[in-house]
């Protein structure tokens, strides 16, 4: 009796196909942590006295990258603003904006969560090391999310620009979060099997 790679446990096939379907799941994680905190903000944002006054002076801000900044803010990530002088100064935009709710640091959890079960569904990890290997490779598509974010979400005004703080959204939002908590999802839907 033979055994073939793409049957035994912890093979490259095996792996790729869990970190494959995790990257998947992962981007689309955050894709509806973004929407879902889009839905919950893009009307206040718009609606602010900040947003009309800059429109006001010309300034091209669309709501949807101030939505983007929020969106980062729910993984504890600033938004670096110019300052006078040439200083920088940074907020997290949930804590600094009263109209923000707090509950928007939940989206990003939840759907990691659901992101690391889902992928370890996919996979058929069938043992609890498959389904965190699994619900780790969210890791790969929440990454890609969170370094187009610094770019995407990036607004100049003048000479300066506001954006998510790169070192932050790479280490905080695109690797922390999804790795611990894509593979306690990944690791819940094994162990619930």
């Amino acid at each position: 009796m033979s055994t073939t790679p793409e049957s035994t446990p912890g093979s490259t096939p095996s792996t790729l196909r869990s970190v494959g379907s995790g990257g998947v799941a992962g981007l689309g994680a955050a894709l509806f942590g973004y929407l879902v905190t889009y839905l919950l903000t893009s009307s206040t944002i718009e609606n602010s006295t900040a947003s009309q006054v800059l429109e006001a002076l010309g300034s091209d801000i669309s709501t949807w990258k101030v939505v983007g900044w929020v969106f980062m803010s729910a993984h504890g990530v600033t938004t670096t603003f110019p300052g006078l002088f040439g200083t920088t100064s940074a907020a997290n935009l949930i804590e600094s904006v009263e109209a923000f709710s707090p509950v928007l640091y939940v989206a990003p959890v939840v759907a990691l969560l659901a992101a690391g079960a889902l992928a370890a569904v996919v996979s058929g990890a069938s043992s609890t090391r498959a389904g965190a290997l699994a619900g780790a490779g969210t890791t790969v598509g929440y990454l890609v999310f969170a370094l187009a974010g610094i770019a995407l979400f990036t607004v100049t005004v003048g000479d300066a620009a506001v954006s998510p703080d790169p070192v932050t959204s790479a280490l905080l939002a695109g690797v922390a979060y999804p790795a611990v908590l894509g593979t306690v999802g990944g690791l819940a839907a094994t162990a619930l099997r």
